[in-house]
């Protein structure tokens, strides 16, 4: 995959997230995701963690893929645009790993919403780092 292509899916994907990560934001409880007492939205979205200085994590996901959009499509500098998007990437996935760890162990519940979130925040990171150049 050309690097020019490769930053149109990384900004796609950071749309997806974006807005994904502003619905869990107004929307915080989707009834439908509860599916288990594991496999619960709910649990996640309500616990303690759900907020981090007052703010809800799902905020901080969309500033996070708001910039990586923004950074995909920005006609600036390549090298430099590059430079951010993989360290961008880099602190995406010690977010990530932080929220499953928050999840599996001091929630014991999984929020599928979270995790599509979480994946598309991996699918950033794996195109960034397999096809940007």
């Amino acid at each position: 995959m050309h690097t020019k292509h490769a930053l149109m899916v990384v900004g796609l994907l950071g749309f997806a997230g974006l807005a994904l990560s502003l619905y869990l934001t107004v929307a915080p409880n989707p009834g439908f995701c509860d599916i288990t007492s594991f496999v619960s939205c709910d649990r996640v979205l309500t616990s303690p963690y759900a907020r981090l200085l007052g703010i809800p994590t799902s905020l901080y996901g969309a500033a996070w893929f708001a910039a990586t959009s923004t950074a995909a499509f920005l006609p600036v500098e390549r090298r430099a645009v590059l430079g951010f998007i993989k360290g961008w990437s880099v602190l995406g996935l010690v977010g990530v790993g932080a929220l499953v760890y928050v999840e599996l162990v001091l929630i014991n519940a999984v929020c599928l919403l979270c995790t599509v979130a979480h994946m598309l925040a991996i699918l950033v990171a794996a195109t960034t780092f397999l096809f940007i150049r």
